[in-house]
């Protein structure tokens, strides 16, 4: 059990410090004033499929930015709910109307995940220097474009990824939401690259450089994997917060959370049955055997592991910086972590079970989304 211990807190310590120090050097965009006379033009790109509960409030956010050389795509992806009659009605009412464009998409090609198409033919029809990818319940508020602006002039930057607010949501959902925090902002920290669905700020060059979304017709992970080819050729990328300028309630319960990661989780194990089975072992030794320990080791041992959740104690507490959240969430981390496992389990299983992975009501069969992987 000594060993155990001594790899744990050295595993954990490694990690801390990589978070950390790794967390500290990102940037906050509410830091960031406005630049006058700087307004190279922007094209947000919008894909919306049934998105009718927040696409009228997302929308009405983005019209209003306080940008001027400004234009704001929607994709309307075969939604069969109110999302289309929505935007339709913002074209005719909206002050700023004009910076509305919608296009409705009636069948997927083959070889395409819809959310990639769609926002490969919103790229399309756009016209900026610089596109913003976003999704359709993302609120902005009026001043986030200008200051993203000045983000990326001051840091030279060639792409510009930022982590929104999360908003809402029961108790639960709310303290994996920290934990899954934490560990995605590790992850992004490690990888040394980065892509956020909510706010994807490219040049178009770059963009096209990069591939676009031609190049990843299947995958699920589209952002992050965008952000990697990005970095891959060599452009300036950062990774920053959008804490109190963009807002986003990702999930409202458990059982959402369980759906929404069914199609992504598998994926990001590069659909490996092993690399699935190995990472929740890891994320069990990790993460919830140092809290079962501390009940049941002698008091020799007691100190190492009380160390590692004191580490992870700091570590939440560090967090509440970015998320506001209570750093005694951290009593709900084992607890986290089980969730977390049974998700990324449950996402191969459902994969496997069905060959391919279900999407917004289509399947896209295993076959086609391992090709690339």
């Amino acid at each position: 059990m000594l060993w155990i211990g001594l790899f744990i807190l050295i595993t954990i310590l490694i990690i801390s410090m990589q978070w950390f120090f790794g967390i500290s050097k990102l940037p906050m965009l509410k830091n960031y004033s406005p630049e006058e006379n700087s307004f190279p033009s922007v094209s947000i790109v919008v894909a919306a499929k049934n998105e009718e509960k927040r696409i009228k409030e997302a929308v009405i956010s983005m019209l209003n930015l306080d940008y001027p050389n400004l234009e704001v795509v929607v994709v309307n992806d075969r939604s069969d709910d109110a999302t289309l009659d929505l935007l339709l009605r913002l074209q005719k009412e909206h002050p700023q109307s004009s910076r509305l464009m919608v296009h409705t998409v009636t069948s997927l090609p083959d070889g395409w995940l819809g959310k990639n198409h769609a926002l490969q033919t919103g790229a399309d029809l756009s016209s900026g220097s610089w596109i913003l990818f976003t999704d359709a319940d993302i609120i902005f508020d009026s001043s986030a474009l200008s200051r993203a602006v000045s983000l990326i002039r001051k840091e030279k930057l060639d792409h510009l990824a930022l982590v929104p607010d999360n908003e809402g949501g029961t108790s639960a959902y709310r303290a994996f939401h920290n934990y899954w925090s934490i560990l995605g902002m590790w992850n992004f920290i490690q990888l040394k690259h980065a892509g956020i669905g909510a706010f994807n700020f490219i040049n178009r060059k770059v963009y096209i450089s990069a591939g676009e979304h031609r190049s990843l017709r299947t995958d699920p992970d589209d952002d992050l994997k965008l952000g990697k080819r990005i970095v891959n050729q060599g452009f300036r990328q950062k990774l920053g917060f959008g804490k109190d300028l963009v807002y986003v309630q990702w999930y409202e319960n458990i059982p959402q959370v369980v759906n929404g990661l069914e199609k992504n989780l598998f994926a990001f194990m590069r659909y490996s049955i092993f690399a699935s089975i190995f990472f929740s072992a890891l994320i069990f030794m990790l993460h919830v055997f140092p809290f079962a320990a501390l009940f049941f080791t002698q008091a020799s041992v007691f100190f190492i592991f009380f160390l590692i959740i004191a580490l992870y104690t700091g570590m939440y507490a560090y967090n509440q910086r970015f998320t506001g959240e209570n750093p005694i969430l951290i009593l709900t981390m084992p607890f986290c972590a089980l969730l977390f496992i049974f998700c990324l389990l449950r996402s191969m299983f459902m994969t496997l079970k069905r060959g391919g992975v279900v999407w917004r009501g289509t399947l896209y069969p295993l076959k086609e989304l391992r090709k690339k992987k």
